[in-house]
């Protein structure tokens, strides 16, 4: 089931980059770190989550089936797994204040 396509999420990621100087990943977009208690809170810094997700879709065609968001080595990293018209999930790890692409495999 594709709830958004690419396109309608550079549409929104155009409009968030306008509106809202931050936003916040929606709760159950968040990840558990195994080193904390409860789930990892995005510092102030980072990239709006829809701007992300956009460089994690233009990277990666498919549905992002799940996102977690860990900290590496003092930096906020999203974890995004997407899977591709072929099938395979792909997983990708993107810094969330770069949004440098830091690691892109098949799981």
């Amino acid at each position: 089931m594709k709830l958004i396509g690419p396109s309608l999420v550079l549409i929104l990621v155009a409009l968030a980059g306008c509106a809202q100087p931050q936003q916040s990943p929606a709760p159950d977009q968040l990840g558990e770190d195994s080193q904390h208690e409860g789930p990892v809170q995005p510092a102030g810094n980072n990239l709006p989550f829809l701007k992300v997700q956009a460089i994690a879709l233009a990277a990666v065609r498919g549905e992002v089936v799940r996102v977690d968001l860990e900290q590496e080595h003092g930096q906020d990293i999203y974890e995004f797994k997407i899977l591709a018209p072929s099938g395979r999930v792909i997983e990708l790890e993107i810094a969330a204040k770069t949004g440098q692409i830091l690691k892109q495999e098949a799981d």
